[in-house]
């Protein structure tokens, strides 16, 4: 099986609304747990969220403290956010995806992320996750299966 980029928001995903009170907040067990099925489907971490305005290059001493403790949780598991995706202002975030696609061509794609109103058109690719818990076991499962049903079209 070959690398896919995995497209992922931080809010709703590495944290839950429950830690929003307070900005750029990790939720270290859905992380390390994120983290864990990263490495587990062999993905490429790539950036959507607003965290990517702090995300210069990874491992770049000039990212900011928020990147660098995600950064460290991530290298934890073997894993490093390849890049991120460009701001296209006003546009919706699965725009900015296919930009991202359009200069980085190759390699197949999925997408988690916790908030289907940033998005004017959803496709199959798209796995969504309820904010409130955070990325959690059902999800996994529910990634998995996404993961397995694009090797099967690409078999």
């Amino acid at each position: 099986m070959a690398k896919r980029y995995c497209f992922f928001n931080v809010d709703g995903l590495l944290n839950r609304t429950s830690d929003w009170n307070k900005p750029f907040t990790i939720n270290y067990g859905l992380a390390n747990f994120f983290c864990f099925f990263l490495s587990e489907h062999d993905l490429i971490p790539i950036l959507t969220s607003s965290w990517r305005f702090g995300f210069n290059r990874a491992g770049d001493r000039s990212n900011a403290p928020y990147i660098k403790e995600l950064e460290a949780i991530f290298d934890s598991y073997g894993l490093m956010i390849c890049d991120k995706t460009p701001f296209l202002k006003g546009r919706p975030r699965n725009k900015e995806i296919e930009r991202f696609l359009y200069f980085h061509r190759g390699k197949d794609y999925i997408v988690i992320d916790g908030d289907p109103g940033e998005y004017d058109r959803i496709n199959d690719r798209v796995c969504f996750i309820d904010p409130k818990s955070g990325f959690t076991e059902a999800d996994a499962r529910k990634a998995d299966k996404l993961l397995k049903k694009l090797d099967r079209l690409s078999a």
